[in-house]
């Protein structure tokens, strides 16, 4: 199955789009969170793919939805109390980036 530039295979959700970048979240790890000093939980994989300035906006929202069908096709652990709160996390980044772009 593909979404964007996203394809999901039984290993992996791979990045492939044009040029040299790549991204890759193994499956066996797709739903590892991450705790925050606040005591917040997140999804791991979405909030590092965010970190990445070569992947646009269009791409990370392709990956959200390609992040919850490999969850439901795979049948593996879902929540969506973190999802949600790593959704918010990542539209948060994506503002601080827009305000970083304003201040130029």
């Amino acid at each position: 199955m593909v979404f964007g530039n996203w394809e999901i295979s039984e290993k992996n959700i791979a990045f492939k789009g044009d040029g040299y970048n790549k991204f890759e979240i193994p499956l066996q790890e797709l739903n590892r969170v991450v705790v925050d000093r606040n005591g917040d939980i997140f999804y791991d994989w979405i909030l590092l793919a965010t970190e990445e300035d070569w992947l646009t906006q269009d791409d990370l929202y392709d990956l959200n939805f390609a992040f919850v069908y490999a969850i439901g096709k795979y049948t593996m652990d879902f929540n969506y109390n973190v999802f949600d709160a790593t959704l918010a996390e990542q539209f948060e980044k994506f503002d601080e980036e827009e305000d970083d772009e304003d201040n130029f």
